[in-house]
């Protein structure tokens, strides 16, 4: 099987975990307080802080300032393959539509170079079944506990030097600068010690397994707690999905909510919101 087609296979595979609505931005006005803006959104003034990562109340207009989204119900997709045999007068299109697949992934997954099918032939198909995380393993809380205690051990770089990294890390990858420091502002505030109750870590929340998939997919490995292969793993899924998607806005919803999930139910309200948000940012780092 090609190798791109083996990655695009890869990619719509990985799941997505949603750990929280996508937070809406706003752009401060004057007369504007931090107190004020958290009645108004009915929130308190220290998730502001927290959420934006600020060390004092003072904000200024002109200014954008995240506010929480509601919470959803985060869930882990798991992607099961199955087996369908060919019958008379099926097609690829056909099969895509009966399976839930599109005719270029069905390609993809099992290595088919021409939409010619035979009968009998032996088509790989995915089923996708989604648990709640907030009643997931011991083993996730575990895990995510684990590499808070080691992220909490060790000196964090500054935001501007993870901005540099993010910025080199782009520039390697043909991604737009702007976009990828709009994306880990808004996963992470370019702080490398954040860790999701999912276990997402880092300056660009990157899942262990999503690791491990980019691993497979570029003969590597990815050390996620350290914050120079963090931001390469992030940078180098987002430029995988520019590639496989040409289009930001899907590229970002594969990012949050994955591929795989949009092409199945299309995009979640916070998956919107996610993409609106940093449309938003990426004027801030232009």
């Amino acid at each position: 099987m090609p190798r791109s087609a083996r990655n695009l296979g890869l990619l719509v595979l990985l799941a997505a975990v949603l750990t929280a609505g996508a937070p809406s931005i706003i752009r401060i006005h004057s007369g504007d307080t931090l107190s004020g803006l958290a009645r108004k959104h009915h929130t308190t003034v220290s998730a502001l802080l927290r959420l934006n990562h600020l060390r004092s109340t003072t904000i200024y207009a002109g200014e954008l300032l995240r506010i929480p989204g509601q919470n959803v119900t985060a869930t882990r997709e798991r992607t099961v393959n199955r087996v369908y045999v060919v019958r008379a007068g099926d097609n690829l299109t056909r099969l895509g539509r009966r399976l839930g697949h599109s005719v270029a992934w069905l390609k993809a997954r099992n290595g088919l170079r021409t939409s010619t099918i035979v009968i009998g032939q032996k088509v790989v198909y995915g089923v996708t079944t989604a648990s709640p995380v907030t009643r997931a393993s011991g083993a996730v809380t575990g895990s995510a506990a684990h590499h808070r205690a080691v992220l909490r051990s060790r000196t964090m770089p500054s935001r501007s030097h993870v901005r540099g990294l993010i910025r080199a890390s782009a520039r390697r990858h043909g991604v737009p600068a702007s976009l990828a420091l709009a994306l880990s502002y808004q996963e992470s505030g370019f702080q490398q010690r954040v860790v999701s109750p999912v276990d997402a870590i880092g300056v660009m929340q990157v899942l262990p397994s999503t690791g491990r998939s980019l691993g497979r997919m570029h003969g590597r490995s990815y050390d996620l707690l350290n914050v120079n292969d963090n931001v390469e793993a992030g940078v180098t899924l987002i430029a995988d999905l520019l590639r496989a998607t040409r289009s930001v806005d899907k590229a970002l919803a594969g990012y949050y909510q994955g591929l795989g999930s949009v092409g199945r139910i299309g995009y979640l309200p916070q998956t919107r919101q996610y993409i609106k948000n940093i449309t938003l940012l990426r004027r801030q780092f232009s």
